[in-house]
């Protein structure tokens, strides 16, 4: 999908008024499945401090790098 989105970008001038706005969405769309993924693959869905923690951790880390 990525090529025909680079391609429709291109060619379709609306897309490009709204790009902050679609990028959004798309970066939610990653954003919601990767922490569903994260947070539901332990047994009985059970809150884990420790996975917690080094996600805090690493947030930290990537915007001390900045």
């Amino acid at each position: 999908m990525s090529p025909l989105g680079i391609f429709l970008g291109d060619k379709i001038e609306i897309l490009n008024n709204y790009m902050p706005e679609i990028t959004a969405v798309v970066v939610g769309i990653f954003f919601h499945i990767s922490t569903v993924i994260l947070f539901e693959s332990t047994e009985n869905h059970k809150f884990n401090i420790k996975k917690f923690g080094v996600i805090v951790l690493g947030f930290l880390i990537s915007y001390l790098s900045l």
